[in-house]
């Protein structure tokens, strides 16, 4: 996803910075464009402006207490200028909008007032339509700010921590439903069990924001009195105090699925494990890249090549969807059917998916499950967000490798 900022230097510039920022944070690095920071020295800036609000999904119109007033040398007001940058980048965007591209925002900063349609162009009065939002001053700029993030999530299809949840209650973030592309095109060069790519509707769901824990873990050890496995690393009944927000791991398929059933019945909500097509979904973030964050890998992303597990809130979230954790750091369960081969999926399950019987939670013991996400131990080429293998559901992982989960829930 990319978010163009138009704004006016003269009107808006002291802030711009605090908004980037934030929204860098919460969408990644390279999503955000703005021109003082992004337009390399020596390059012809129309042309790079002109790239940039073609190929925006979010325009962002920072309007100051100036923005509307702002003159030229002999007075004329600039936006009735064909030719002023700050008209046909907002223009770009309103075209966008008339053809759902784009989702084009008013923001409203130091309290200006949204512009009236005779202080504007006839080409920008669909803008004054635009609900806005403002962005005020410290102490209010955190809440003003994550009420952006929020909104633009929402219009993206998907939405988080709009629900109450239980002390024990992983979080989960709302996926809308609708189209994305699944797998991997043969040019990419991944393994023919992730071809051919191909288009999947899923119906909308929730999958964790997050891992499952060890300290969500625990408390269903102590409701059920499920007997811990060496496998978890844990010391007894009761995981390492310094380790409670780490992945759960030395996870079996059914100690997942169990945990699911157990959790759906101390909430009245219905969780599962999420199928691999959730899964990707939720990696992709509705985009076709290869990493969740975007097609090159980035150090600093995710806990790849360290020596031991990662809080699951230790980097940040690795896609616009806000989920954190996805790889890098532990493998995780899916409910979706492999096969009984270890190299290749069986025929019923090859690709394109379907949501039909490779679904089965009560399928045979003999069958792998999919195995999504990665660890830390494994090579960049198992980061990608197509990446899968199965893996016998009594398996819980090996050494440094160990399996974990996350949950979906159905809506």
């Amino acid at each position: 996803m990319r978010i163009f900022i138009s704004y006016r230097r003269a009107d808006s510039t002291y802030h711009i910075g605090r908004i980037k920022d934030r929204l860098e944070s919460a969408f990644g690095n390279k999503s955000v464009f703005r021109d003082l920071d992004d337009i390399p020295a020596g390059v012809d800036f129309r042309s790079v402006l002109e790239k940039e609000t073609h190929g925006c999904q979010v325009m962002l119109v920072i309007i100051g207490p100036q923005w509307a007033g702002i003159t030229d040398s002999v007075g004329n007001k600039r936006l009735f200028d064909p030719n002023d940058f700050t008209r046909i980048e907002v223009e770009t965007g309103l075209r966008g909008l008339e053809q759902n591209r784009i989702m084009v925002v008013p923001v409203l900063l130091m309290n200006a007032p949204m512009p009236s349609p005779h202080d504007i162009p006839e080409s920008l009065l669909q803008l004054t339509f635009q609900n806005a939002i403002s962005i005020r001053n410290d102490p209010d700029f955190n809440a003003d700010i994550e009420r952006l993030i929020r909104d633009i999530r929402r219009w993206r299809g998907y939405a988080e921590e709009d629900i109450a949840v239980e002390y024990f209650e992983p979080k989960t973030v709302h996926i809308a439903e609708g189209k994305f592309w699944m797998g991997s095109p043969a040019a990419q060069g991944g393994p023919g069990t992730e071809s051919p790519e191909h288009e999947v509707f899923l119906p909308d769901y929730r999958i964790g924001k997050y891992p499952v824990t060890n300290a969500q873990f625990e408390e269903f050890i102590r409701d059920t009195g499920r007997l811990v496995t060496p496998n978890m690393g844990w010391d007894g009944q009761h995981s390492p105090k310094d380790r409670l927000n780490h992945p759960v791991t030395g996870i079996t398929f059914y100690d997942a699925i169990t945990y699911c059933q157990w959790l759906s019945g101390r909430t009245g909500r219905k969780y599962t494990l999420p199928n691999e097509a959730q899964w990707e979904k939720a990696c992709r973030a509705g985009g076709r890249t290869l990493y969740p964050w975007g097609d090159e890998f980035e150090n600093g992303r995710c806990n790849h090549g360290a020596a031991l597990l990662a809080p699951v809130d230790a980097f940040s979230a690795q896609n616009e969807f806000g989920c954190f954790d996805l790889v890098g750091n532990i493998r995780q369960w899916t409910c979706s059917l492999w096969g009984e081969k270890r190299l290749a999926p069986d025929p019923d399950f090859t690709y394109p998916w379907k949501d039909d019987r490779r679904n089965d939670l009560n399928a045979s013991r003999q069958v792998r499950r999919v195995i999504r996400g990665s660890s830390m131990k494994d090579d960049t080429a198992l980061l990608r967000c197509a990446a899968r293998s199965g893996q016998a559901p009594d398996d819980a992982g090996l050494p440094g490798a160990r399996n974990g989960f996350r949950i979906a829930m159905s809506v």
